[in-house]
């Protein structure tokens, strides 16, 4: 049987992960974390993604096809210097934050069952770790390079390329 005191510090390691987990899926640089990616109606009903980022001298958006399902547009995504995201770091942190120092267990379980699971057995508001007990957990800040996967990022790690 674990104590109060390793369960809420088990509650602290799992908050602190599934933050970093949603800090990187929404800053990796890809067509639909960018925040000037739009949504286009078609004809035919359907969609496309394209850059709505501003052009500096004609105040136009650019209108560029950047959508995950276009060949190409994901490397493209990868390498554009106009990438930027859809919230602020700290905006996102905020929020996150903010649902688990909330009261609506219901959909912090719906999002996070794991971090609820371990909520209920400590079952004291007082032992919800603050946001600054999270961020004595490592440095929130420091961004992870991308790994390369698939057989070109095999090929890298080889010296090639």
């Amino acid at each position: 049987m674990r104590t109060q005191g390793q369960v809420k510090q088990q509650l602290r390691q799992v908050i602190y992960r599934h933050l970093q987990k949603k800090l990187r899926a929404l800053f990796k640089k890809k067509p639909i974390t960018c925040g000037h990616n739009r949504k286009v109606p078609l004809v035919d009903g359907g969609h496309v993604r394209l850059c709505g980022f501003l052009h500096p001298n004609l105040g136009i958006p650019r209108h560029v096809p950047c959508d995950d399902r276009i060949s190409g547009c994901t490397e493209m995504a990868r390498e554009c210097p106009m990438w930027g995201p859809r919230q602020p770091k700290a905006d996102v942190k905020a929020q996150y934050h903010a649902l688990i120092q909330s009261s609506d267990r219901g959909r912090i379980a719906a999002e996070y069952p794991d971090i609820a699971a371990l909520m209920w057995v400590l079952d004291d508001p007082a032992d919800i770790p603050s946001e600054s007990e999270i961020a004595e957990m490592g440095d929130e800040d420091e961004e992870e390079p991308e790994k390369p996967g698939g057989l070109w990022g095999w090929f890298k790690k080889l010296g090639g390329g």
